[in-house]
C-alpha cells in the first residue's frame, strides 16, 4: 500500500497522539486536528521526526464550518486523502437530575455532530479508504451517571453502521473502535471525580474501574492505536460496519 494522508482529530494527547504516531510509522502523512494548538504542534514534530509530513490545524470541531475547513486543508495536501480517524470527544458524568440540556448538547456536538460533519465533508475526497470512529464501550452498553455520553456514542456507532452499508460498494469502510477505560488525561480526571465523590484514593479508584474488565486492568492508548493501524491496512479491506472492542471481554456483542 502506497503512502497517503490520514486525518486524526483530538490528536494533541492521549489516544489521538498514540494514533498519530502509529500512522506516522506506517509512512502516511498526517493532518492533525485539535483545539490545543501548542500541544498539537509538539505531536506534529514527533511525527515529523519519524519521517513523514505532519500538518496541524487548531479547530473547534463543534463549529458548523469545521468539517469543510478540515476537508479544504486535507484536499490541499500533497498526498491524497486515505483515511479519517474521528477521535476527538468529551465525557462528563452527571446524575439524571443534573443532566441538563446544555450537557446533552455539549456531548452531542463534539461526540456526534462533529464527526458527522467531518465525514460529510471528507468522503467526497475519498475514492476509496477508511473511516474510523473512536467510540467507547458506552456505545455498546449503559453505565450509571453517563447517560449524555453514552447516548452520543450510541448515536455515532449507529451512524457508523449505517454508513458502512451506504458506501460498501465503493471500497470505503466505516468502523468503530470501542475501548473500555484507557490511561489518558481524561482517565485521570475520572479518577479525580471518583475520589472527590467517594473519598477513594487514586489507586483504589483505579482498581474500581479496572475491575469492570474481566482482565482486571486499564488499557493503554497504544492498544487502540494498534487496532487503528490494522483497520488502515489492506488486510482490513473486508471489515466494515463493525464495533471492535478493546475491553478485555467486558462487553460481548
Amino acid at each position: 500500500m502506497y503512502q497517503r494522508t490520514v486525518i486524526v482529530t483530538g490528536a494533541s494527547r492521549g489516544i489521538g497522539r498514540a494514533i498519530a504516531l502509529q500512522v506516522a510509522q506506517m509512512g502516511h502523512d498526517l493532518l492533525l486536528v485539535s483545539r490545543d494548538g501548542s500541544s498539537l504542534e509538539k505531536v506534529a514534530g514527533e511525527c515529523a521526526q519519524i519521517g513523514v509530513s505532519a500538518q496541524s490545524i487548531s479547530v473547534d470541531l463543534t463549529q458548523p464550518e469545521s468539517g469543510s475547513l478540515v476537508a479544504k486543508v486535507a484536499g490541499s495536501m500533497k498526498k491524497p486523502l486515505w483515511a479519517l480517524v474521528n477521535n476527538a470527544g468529551m465525557a462528563q458524568s452527571a446524575t439524571l437530575e443534573k443532566t441538563g440540556d446544555e450537557l446533552l448538547k455539549a456531548h452531542m456536538e463534539l461526540n456526534f455532530y462533529a464527526p458527522m460533519r467531518l465525514m460529510r465533508a471528507c468522503v467526497p475526497l475519498l475514492r476509496e479508504g477508511r473511516i474510523i470512529n473512536i467510540c467507547s464501550t458506552a456505545a455498546l452498553t449503559g453505565y450509571p451517571y453517563v447517560s449524555a455520553y453514552a447516548a452520543s456514542k450510541h448515536a455515532l456507532l449507529g451512524a457508523t453502521r449505517s454508513l458502512a452499508r451506504e458506501f460498501a460498494a465503493k471500497d470505503l469502510t466505516f468502523n468503530a473502535i470501542c475501548p473500555g477505560y484507557v490511561r489518558t488525561e481524561m482517565f485521570e480526571q475520572t479518577l479525580a471525580n471518583i475520589g472527590s465523590k467517594t473519598g477513594l484514593d487514586k489507586p483504589a479508584a483505579e482498581q474500581k474501574l479496572a475491575k469492570l474488565s474481566p482482565q482486571g486492568r486499564v488499557f493503554e492508548p497504544a492498544e487502540v492505536a494498534n487496532v487503528v493501524r490494522f483497520l488502515l491496512g489492506d488486510e482490513a479491506r473486508g471489515i466494515t460496519g463493525q464495533a471492535l472492542s478493546i475491553d478485555g471481554g467486558e462487553v460481548q456483542h
